[in-house]
This record gives structure tokens, C-alpha cells and sequence, in this order.
């Protein structure tokens, strides 16, 4: 039987994906603004080693969570959350890997705000919402 959910789940998270993958490269296909970011979030310059070494316990961290079938409850209130934050990340990890560093093509003028991109976003308002709803449902 075709789960439908899960259908729409992976195609939200690859048009999130997908949308940011070709905004950036449009941008650096015609020469627009962009910088390319080496360190981590806001700039912050970290060791290569140090940064996969931080995606290997955040994926390890993930996987022991998801794991315990008792997670279910929390990970189907966040489900879109969860897919706005993985969608961002995922799309990082693109750019680094085919980049070396993370296109970053948004900046603020008004206030003095690091350059960031859609996948940042993803993962701002995917956090947002989840500490919005913890509070809302007193989880």
C-alpha cells in the first residue's frame, strides 16, 4: 500500500531542498550577490574536522532518537518543523561538499544582520516553530 504521507513528506523536503540548490546557483550563474561562507552559522570559523565531527553526533543523535518508537508522539506534533530544519541542513551539507564552503546571497542592509540564504531560513523558522509549539502545548 502506497503511504501518501510519506509520498508528500520526501517531495516537501526536496522541493525545499531543490528551491534553495537552484536559487544559488542562478545567483552565481549570473553574477549576483553572494558570499561563500567557510565557517559555520553567522561566519563562525570552526575546523573542518570539528564541523563533520559535529554532523556525525548530530546524525548519531538523531538516529538514537528516532530509534525509541516512544519519539513517535514528539516527532509527529514537529513533523514539518523537522522537515523545514533537515531540508536547510541537508542543503548546506550540499553546498559544502560540492562547494567547499556554504553560498550565502541574503543580506539585510536595514540592520547589521550576517549574509544568509534559504536554507538558513528552513532551519530559523523550523526551530522557531518548535520552540513556539513547545511553549503553546506545554510539552
Amino acid at each position: 500500500m502506497i503511504n501518501h504521507r510519506r509520498i508528500r513528506t520526501v517531495l516537501l523536503a526536496l522541493g525545499l531542498i531543490s528551491s534553495d540548490q537552484l536559487i544559488k546557483y542562478f545567483i552565481r550563474q549570473s553574477d549576483g550577490f553572494y558570499i561563500c561562507n567557510y565557517g559555520i552559522a553567522f561566519g563562525i570559523k570552526i575546523s573542518e574536522i570539528f564541523f563533520w565531527t559535529l554532523i556525525a553526533i548530530i546524525f548519531f543523535g538523531m538516529f538514537y532518537f528516532l530509534k525509541n518508537k516512544n519519539n513517535f508522539l514528539i516527532i509527529k506534533n514537529f513533523r514539518y518543523e523537522i522537515i523545514l530544519i533537515i531540508s536547510g541542513a541537508v542543503s548546506n551539507i550540499i553546498d559544502r561538499i560540492t562547494l567547499g564552503c556554504v553560498v550565502d546571497f541574503i543580506d539585510i542592509k536595514i540592520i547589521n544582520y550576517p549574509v544568509f540564504n534559504l536554507a538558513d531560513s528552513f532551519i530559523f523558522v523550523g526551530t522557531a516553530l518548535i520552540f513556539w509549539k513547545i511553549l503553546k502545548l506545554k510539552i
